[in-house]
């Protein structure tokens, strides 16, 4: 779906932010209007494509609240009470928020909404080789990778495993959330925190701040059955 600059113009007003508009903010934005594109778009799909792709956006949206109740969990201050406080924020995954997860440093690099592209604009099936810079949400051993030859994998890195700490906040323990389709796994990158994105009008161009100690990490989400419609991205802080 196509941005126009008048529409990211008249977003950019509505947003407040103590940092000015950043990527993540209009990340943010611009997903929900691809999302609501992507639904309404199809004019000749059946009833059950059309489900489907309700499903995955709900699962989508239900990942990321998820993945919020992890950082504000772990935002707590430490205690002997709460084993999940660690008195600041991470994502599932994470040694620390200002760490990455998968194979991207910086927003832009995924998506720029003012550009239109982005190296998920061209992610479009499970099998791309784009893959191999994502992990998978609840784990490699919930992919039927033989079959569908997936290109992602764990994220294996550190010994804060990520599928363990979303498993955590599962209602019925060791059962993943699954996409509809037969061929969708959910998977997510992280953007470090420390770091932001900000978009200067008078530049025309975006201003990487790598000293912002306040700015959180930048969770993407998306259905590995096509990234380049079913994602999303969240911003923390």
């Amino acid at each position: 779906m196509e941005l126009k600059m008048k529409t990211l113009q008249n977003i950019r007003k509505k947003i407040k932010s103590v940092r000015g508009n950043s990527l993540a903010e209009f990340a943010i934005t611009a997903a929900m209007m691809a999302t609501m594109a992507t639904v309404a778009a199809p004019k000749f799909a059946g009833m059950g494509d059309t489900a489907k792709r309700n499903q995955t956006i709900q699962n989508l949206n239900a990942i990321g609240k998820i993945a919020n109740q992890f950082f504000q969990d772990t935002s707590n201050p430490e205690s002997n009470t709460n084993s999940m406080a660690e008195g600041q924020g991470r994502l599932p995954g994470q040694e620390s928020y200002d760490e990455g997860i998968g194979g991207y440093t910086k927003l832009t690099e995924i998506w720029d909404p003012m550009a239109k592209v982005g190296a998920i604009t061209n992610f479009k099936k499970w099998t791309d080789a784009e893959g191999l810079k994502w992990r998978s949400v609840y784990g490699m051993r919930h992919a039927d990778t033989e079959t569908y030859n997936y290109q992602f994998s764990d994220d294996e890195d550190n010994t804060k495993y990520g599928p363990k700490e979303f498993g955590q906040y599962m209602a019925e323990k060791g059962t993943p959330i699954k996409s509809p389709y037969d061929q969708g796994h959910y998977i997510y990158v992280v953007i470090p925190g420390g770091q932001a994105e900000i978009w200067q009008d008078e530049e025309n161009s975006w201003y990487f701040d790598d000293e912002c100690s306040e700015c959180g990490p930048v969770l993407v989400l998306a259905d590995a059955f096509n990234p380049s419609k079913f994602f999303m991205v969240k911003s923390f802080q």
